[in-house]
């Protein structure tokens, strides 16, 4: 057993971890999944994680990474592991110690821990007990022929009722319960999974689910956590789902993760639904990379869960009102996480399996291939839910897009975007740019606001990027390279003028690692970043530095280039604010314009430095 649980610190497990990566071959183990061919000095294949027939999929030994430049993806020997075995941290330590043949570091379990390992066991083993006798009860007995008959006027198959172990909840008020206490199941663990609730007088307890078409929700792994029941008659609610446990909590699950996951990880995307059904129906269709959100909010904790696997998530929600209102909740949670996205409009307010079923398995593939990205999406909307043939429409739309400009990251499609949105309300650009900004700046006083990568560059859209990005690159890698330049980097660029969030956090992790005197050249500090910062540290590690002159110029010319980029945003933004003061007649708008004068001949001395 592993010395310590995921998150916690201990000096014992770090250096374990430390020499289990340094001492593993990468290349070897990568191989055990991907054809690899040597080409330089790096190894090359076809990436595991999206289909491709190029090979884009490169892999570095002497660094320890690996990266695609096709879907971006990236990270060390231990995140290869965790995304191609769909496992968590520390299943890919265990697993890469078998690989290499090195014990486990061991530490004896409290008993707290021994006993909520026992419960847990406990809690998936009868589940899945409930699972059988409901699947039983729908394929073997007459309890379930009205449940057999509504689920065929559906479209749902005897293969796809086995696949997804589909079941039926007997009206009566004790048939689980009875059945689970033959199979030895006692009373308080029905209660613990949720499967039976205690009477009101307190004498015994009763079924939860009954007359209900039941469907199994497993975890990642395949254990049963938790039930969804659907009435056949017009009970309420329409669906019932099983209460928090302590193997179940549905702001963690996606249903239909555990069977969706090796198409997810093929394609290198997620197709999330609204409900059982219609990620069933997808399935049954033969398109397996759809998973549903229970019927809930979409989370970060499903949004992580997906990111680990794919690079792109499209919603495909029903396109009612309620529907609409959960894309957009779910949007802004998947904003937050970086993730690549796109939305199915489906048409005449229907749900994905009505969709289906209707119109059949390529014509929903056809709307996937369709879907709009996330920024065309969100200003459709507006266009589409709001009158603008007046004044106050055109505000209303204005209002609508601004945030959604704001929070785009790609500056090129907020400008062409811009232009469009004007030219359709017959209004000036400079209006929207002025309301862009105007959100901008309030959004850097209000850290609760999300805005893109970089909040100035899309409400201004001439700010410098390949160089400046290119600049950051350099200065990592060379750290990497070299440890004796990063006291020297470290006060000569504050964290804050770094571009990208992603890079930010791998030279605050860099410079943390050093304070303390670890190694910056065994790259396992890099377990603790994010996801993206993993892919990009990887992209980092992988491409080539030019470096045609000595590195103290190298990294001087890369200084200056990041303190450029951010002196030509900060100039701007005091630009536009005087300008903006200057139109509302406010004085104040004097001191923005010194300031931004000040700032340009700043810029002046860096470009003759």
């Amino acid at each position: 057993m592993l010395c310590k649980g995921e998150g916690m610190k201990d000096a014992a497990f770090d250096d374990f971890i430390d020499r289990l990566r340094s001492d593993s071959d990468i290349v070897r183990v990568i191989s055990d999944y991907v054809p690899l061919k040597k080409k330089g000095k790096n190894y090359w294949g076809c990436c595991p994680f999206h289909q491709e027939k190029t090979p884009s999929f490169s892999v570095t030994p002497d660094k320890g990474f690996f990266y695609c430049f096709g879907c971006q993806t990236g990270g060390n020997v231990f995140n290869f592991l965790m995304k191609i075995e769909n496992i968590d941290f520390l299943a890919a330590v265990k697993l890469l110690a078998e690989k290499m043949n090195i014990p486990l570091p061991e530490k004896e379990k409290t008993a707290q821990e021994r006993e909520r390992e026992k419960e847990a066991a406990r809690l998936y083993r009868v589940n899945e007990l409930a699972r059988d006798f409901f699947h039983s009860c729908l394929v073997k007995t007459g309890y379930g022929k009205a449940a057999r008959a509504y689920l065929l006027s559906r479209g749902i198959s005897g293969e796809t009722v086995n696949t997804f172990k589909l079941g039926f909840a007997p009206a009566a008020w004790d048939k689980l319960t009875l059945a689970l206490r033959e199979r030895g199941q006692e009373e308080g663990l029905l209660l613990k999974a949720g499967l039976a609730v205690e009477r009101s007088g307190g004498d015994g307890v009763y079924d939860r689910f009954r007359n209900r078409v039941m469907f199994p929700i497993n975890d990642a792994r395949g254990r049963v956590v938790g039930f969804g029941g659907r009435v056949l008659d017009d009970g309420q609610p329409k669906y019932l789902n099983s209460p928090e446990t302590a193997v179940f909590n549905k702001r963690h699950i996606l249903y239909g993760f555990d069977l969706a996951y090796p198409s997810i990880r093929k394609q290198g995307q997620a197709v999330v639904v609204e409900g059982y059904m219609d990620a069933i129906s997808a399935h049954a269709a033969g398109i397996d990379n759809v998973v549903a959100s229970l019927g809930t909010a979409f989370t970060p904790d499903q949004a992580r869960c997906i990111q680990r696997h794919a690079a792109e998530i499209v919603f495909a929600y029903d396109s009612d009102a309620a529907g609409q209102n959960a894309t957009l909740r779910a949007l802004t949670i998947v904003r937050k996480q970086g993730i690549s996205v796109r939305v199915v409009s489906i048409p005449g307010d229907k749900d994905p399996d009505e969709f289906i079923r209707n119109n059949g398995a390529d014509a929903f593939r056809a709307l996937l291939a369709s879907a709009d990205a996330l920024l065309d999406y969100q200003v459709k909307q507006a266009f589409r839910n709001i009158d603008y043939s007046g004044l106050e429409g055109k505000v209303a739309v204005v209002g609508k897009v601004v945030p959604a400009l704001a929070e785009a990251d790609n500056a090129v499609e907020v400008d062409a975007h811009i232009a469009h949105i004007a030219q359709t309300l017959a209004i000036d650009e400079s209006a929207i740019r002025s309301e862009v900004h105007k959100f901008l700046l309030a959004a850097k006083k209000d850290k609760n606001v999300n805005v893109g990568k970089n909040i100035t560059k899309l409400a201004l859209s001439s700010q410098p990027a390949a160089a400046a990005d290119q600049a950051e690159r350099t200065i990592i890698r060379m750290m990497c390279e070299d440890n004796t330049l990063i006291p020297y980097i470290q006060a000569q660029i504050p964290l804050e003028e770094i571009r990208s969030a992603e890079r930010r956090g791998i030279m605050k992790a860099i410079f943390n690692v050093y304070t303390i005197g670890k190694n910056i050249q065994d790259t396992a500090w890099a377990i603790s970043l994010s996801e993206a910062a993993n892919n990009e540290l990887s992209h980092i590690m992988l491409i080539d530095i030019q470096c045609n002159h000595d590195v103290v110029n190298l990294i001087e010319d890369c200084i200056r280039a990041v303190h450029l980029a951010n002196m030509k945003v900060l100039y701007e933004e005091h630009r536009l604010k005087a300008d903006e003061l200057e139109r509302m007649g406010d004085s104040g708008y004097l001191q923005e314009l010194a300031e931004s004068q000040r700032i340009k001949h700043e810029i002046s001395k860096l470009h003759y430095e």
